[in-house]
């Protein structure tokens, strides 16, 4: 995906200068960049993110996108990965961005744990999100979950280490960017201690 400032200043067909890969990105040709900018969450948006990632499949240098996504920290949807994927390549892979994008491609052509939070879920304000299933646990792929626990693993990709909940203040809340377990509270912990010392 391109950024908002190469589609609205392209230079002149006659500059002179060497082809940069957004030179071939499809985005170029899109009426509304906005679509890779979704803002909120819920299923709306959650669609509108999808359709972004399948607009991106087709792209001839997506892996250059993606790259240059992870590396510069950008916000939307870029090489068919959203902010959450992104951050999850950097944590997962350090060292191989590249293999990470793949894995994530890979992973994202069917998650069910995904599907099952995402039919279960509803967006409220300020980026909450509520459960809305009356049931209090959900099994996905012969794995039984609570809402928060479900969450934690979209975010992060992994079971949870102890307890989980919201640390937003927002009884009830399960949006996966704001869920802790254990581990998460003790590593914001230090780094809380570290920036203080």
């Amino acid at each position: 995906m391109i950024t908002r400032s190469f589609s609205a200043h392209r230079a002149p067909v006659t500059a002179d200068r060497a082809r940069h890969w957004t030179d071939n990105a499809l985005c170029r040709r899109v009426r509304d960049p906005e679509a890779f900018f979704p803002v909120g969450g819920g299923a709306t948006v959650q669609q509108q993110i999808d359709d972004a990632k399948q607009f991106c499949t087709g792209c001839p240098v997506r892996m250059d996108c993606a790259l240059s996504a992870v590396k510069n920290g950008w916000a939307g949807v870029w090489g068919g990965l959203d902010e959450m994927q992104r951050r999850r390549i950097l944590r997962n892979h350090p060292d191989d961005h590249a293999q990470g994008i793949r894995e994530e491609w890979a992973r994202r052509l069917y998650d069910p744990y995904f599907d099952a939070y995402l039919r279960r879920t509803e967006q409220e304000d300020g980026g909450h999100v509520r459960w809305t299933n009356t049931s209090t646990s959900i099994t996905v792929l012969g794995r039984t979950y609570t809402p928060a626990q479900l969450a934690l693993w979209i975010a992060l990709g992994r079971e949870a280490h102890g307890t989980v909940k919201a640390h937003c203040g927002r009884s009830g809340c399960v949006a996966p960017e704001h869920i802790g377990d254990d581990v998460v509270r003790m590593n914001r912990g230090r780094k809380r201690a570290q920036a203080a010392a």
